[in-house]
């Protein structure tokens, strides 16, 4: 429905291209995002003293609001249906009538400049091949764009094919001011999230509902996919079972000093649970972004119990400091998220190393995601990890227990997350600020649930992973 309603708004909007000279210049662009919200616009390869007018067109991540770099990127159509780069009089022309060629721009004075027609459906073919639609390539790759850039700029390239239908999303295209899109917003905050997501989160409530949450966002699209990444086989970091990871690693933005920084992720589940395909879209992303992302499972309850947990998250760190070499990550630029259990699990790791026993290895920093750190009557489930004893919980929780205070925390929660998680989020700011004199960072996540905050990364709503990446950014420590 969603690809239908911009296909559209497409054909609306380029019917008044059909036939009349576009009056001023302006990007051509795709007419549906795909993964990239700002599109993509046909393009001349490179920049500047580097431009390479004589190689064939290609499309990038379209430059909007960034004058005097997008001048390779302005067309208008002219009186005689050709499509012109005003900045260099240059015009497009297709290297033959054939599916398969590219197109190049060459002087628009040449004999071999042909006539193009844009229709109201989106597709652009030379004036007298109707049957051939100019086509953005299905496989894009990554440009000019540093390790932990939000929406990296990309490239894919274009040819003439055959019109079909089944390419339809990569056969439409329209024309669209350079400005239509701004970098800032009055509140950027919300902006990636659609209409019928946040009306979703809210018709849920503050209930735990993983199906119909990760329902809303099975087929939004999402920034980086499995081709993105390498993902290393199943390796055991202990001597249980369930003590497993996989290392992802980009494969378009490795650090050039292969050592990059390290993400080690901790699913949730109830403590009873999930598995290393839980945060695959996590580790993807992160991966993706230039990040070493390492995706761990542990034991689950009731076969395991208090505090394995903890130790299992040592013991992967333990891992990954041992190995930081070999997987090109940074052994001092650690940090660990762990989710709803998981975060439990992580929140022993950090503020209780007393209970994991041997040596708790520190690390650069830790993302609690709405973290279990009370135990009571009000989660029966937590029973089969916690045990049955209610005078022994009081000892196996976080809260009232924080023995570690050395390592920076951001502890996320949701504002559709269960009152008990807020309440307990606030207790711990509490306990850290005023009780250890402590500082430490609090975000709640407005409009998600206690699930969704983490399910939309990667997608067009970027408010947790820019929580999570400014976290990164700034604790640094000395």
């Amino acid at each position: 429905m969603k690809n239908f309603i911009a296909l559209m708004l497409s054909m609306v909007f380029t019917l008044a291209y059909s036939s009349a000279t576009v009056a001023e210049p302006q990007f051509l662009r795709s007419a549906l995002n795909l993964e990239d919200p700002r599109g993509y616009c046909l393009d001349i390869p490179g920049f500047g003293p580097r431009m390479r007018k004589d190689a064939p067109v290609t499309t990038h991540s379209c430059k909007y609001s960034i004058p005097g770099f997008w001048v390779d990127e302005l067309f208008e159509m002219t009186d005689s249906g050709q499509l012109r780069l005003p900045e260099y009089d240059l015009c497009l022309s297709a290297e033959s009538q054939q599916a398969g060629s590219y197109v190049n721009t060459i002087d628009c004075s040449e004999d071999t400049v042909h006539a193009w027609t844009v229709e109201s459906n989106g597709h652009v073919s030379p004036a007298n091949a109707s049957d051939l639609c100019l086509t953005l390539s299905s496989d894009r790759t990554y440009v000019n764009s540093a390790p932990a850039n939000l929406t990296p700029y990309s490239s894919r390239s274009v040819s003439l094919e055959n019109c079909n239908s089944d390419l339809e999303d990569y056969q439409s295209w329209k024309f669209a001011d350079p400005s239509g899109q701004k970098t800032q917003t009055a509140n950027t905050l919300r902006e990636g999230m659609d209409a019928a997501t946040a009306r979703g989160i809210r018709e849920l409530g503050n209930e735990i509902r993983p199906p119909e949450t990760f329902a809303l966002y099975a087929n939004q699209s999402r920034m980086f996919t499995a081709a993105d990444v390498t993902v290393s086989d199943e390796i055991h970091y202990g001597p249980d079972e369930g003590q497993q990871l996989q290392v992802y690693s980009g494969n378009n933005r490795n650090n050039p000093q292969n050592a990059a920084p390290i993400i080690l992720l901790v699913h949730g589940g109830g403590f009873a649970r999930g598995d290393l395909n839980s945060f695959t879209h996590l580790a993807t992303q992160f991966a993706g972004l230039g990040y070493i992302a390492v995706n761990m499972t542990y034991p689950l309850a009731p076969a395991a119990s208090w505090p394995s947990g903890a130790q299992s998250v040592a013991g992967a760190v333990g891992w990954i400091k041992e190995n930081a070499a070999e997987i090109k990550g940074n052994p001092d630029n650690i940090f660990v998220l762990g989710a709803s259990a998981g975060g439990a699990h992580v929140a022993d790791f950090v503020f209780r190393p007393g209970v994991v026993g041997g040596e708790s290895p520190e690390v650069a920093g830790v993302i609690l995601s709405s973290p279990v750190l009370v135990v009571n009557s009000e989660n029966p489930p937590q029973s089969s990890y916690f045990g049955e004893d209610a005078d022994a919980w009081q000892g196996m929780q976080t809260l009232g227990n924080i023995e570690r205070t050395s390592i920076p925390v951001l502890t996320m929660v949701a504002e559709f997350d269960p009152d008990q998680f807020k309440t307990s989020t606030a207790q711990l700011l509490n306990e850290l600020l005023v009780d250890k004199g402590v500082n430490t960072r609090i975000s709640q996540m407005r409009g998600h649930n206690h699930i969704s905050y983490l399910e939309a990364i990667g997608t067009s709503d970027t408010q947790a992973l820019q929580e999570i990446l400014d976290f990164i950014a700034t604790a640094g420590r000395d």
